[in-house]
């Protein structure tokens, strides 16, 4: 299957794109810094059977309540058509001075639509404004829309984001794949994540390749012993909607040690 960048962006996921970029200019107004796209379709690597967008909106000042409803409406509309939308939205005062991990005034995946659903049908969503949040993922997110990003709407990329340390963004890809070592998830349950997700992270410690999953796993096959090059070749192929074919448990495994003997060892 074809993967895609923004300039070469399938015309469903380029309206879905547009349509999400109208509804933040209405609600939020001049309040509105800028929208920029990070992720797969920042980076060239975008599946439209299996891909996310990945966005970041900088605000000036935290949403209300009523423009945070307005907001996750806005989402649970137009997320999944066609592709999931995964969002952030960070007021100024997030990103300056930067902290990890990094504060933020509202977030939407699809993993949270069924809650997000039930609390606006009640008067959950009042709440939202009550606690501070944050999240180790962002120093990834922000790193890469710094490194790759895609400016959609308002200022330039250097001029809204701080620097990330190299240690804040190294612990949010590592956290990527923690859950997995601590025994958490089952690597077999996703074999293409858990992989590919290794494999970025390598790339990252031993040559400071800042990779989305595809170039991971690409590096990976130059890089990493050759009895792993299979495996993925084969979590390549998955992620590029090529083939799903079983993976390999014994293989798996393996390399599971193998990438647990690193992680242990710090590399």
């Amino acid at each position: 299957m074809a993967q895609y960048g923004w300039e070469n962006c399938p015309a469903d996921a380029r309206g879905q794109v547009e349509a999400l970029l109208a509804a933040f200019q209405e609600t939020l107004a001049e309040h509105l810094i800028g929208v920029y796209l990070h992720g797969s379709l920042a980076m060239g690597c975008f599946n439209p059977a299996r891909s996310d967008l990945d966005v970041l909106v900088i605000i000036r000042e935290p949403m209300s309540l009523e423009a945070k409803r307005a907001i996750a409406e806005t989402l649970l509309r137009l997320s999944d058509q066609p592709a999931p939308v995964e969002i952030s939205f960070l007021s100024q005062n997030d990103l300056t001075p930067w902290s990890y991990p990094t504060p933020f005034d509202y977030h939407y995946s699809e993993n949270w639509r069924e809650k997000q659903t039930r609390e606006l049908a009640s008067d959950d969503w009042r709440h939202w404004n009550d606690a501070r949040k944050t999240d180790a993922d962002l120093a990834a997110h922000i790193t890469i829309t710094l490194a790759r990003g895609t400016c959609l709407f308002g200022q330039p990329i250097s001029a809204v984001f701080p620097p990330v340390p190299a240690a804040d963004y190294l612990a949010s890809i590592l956290a990527d794949v923690e859950d997995f070592f601590a025994g958490r998830i089952a690597p077999a349950n996703d074999p293409v994540y858990f992989v590919l997700n290794v494999c970025r992270v390598l790339a990252y410690v031993m040559e400071s390749h800042i990779s989305s999953k595809d170039e991971g796993g690409a590096w990976a096959l130059t890089h990493l012993p050759q009895e792993f090059h299979g495996l993925i070749a084969q979590a390549l192929a998955g992620y590029r909607g090529e083939q799903e074919a079983p993976f390999d448990a014994a293989v798996l495994e393996r390399f599971e040690v193998y990438a647990a003997g690193l992680f242990m060892h710090g590399f």
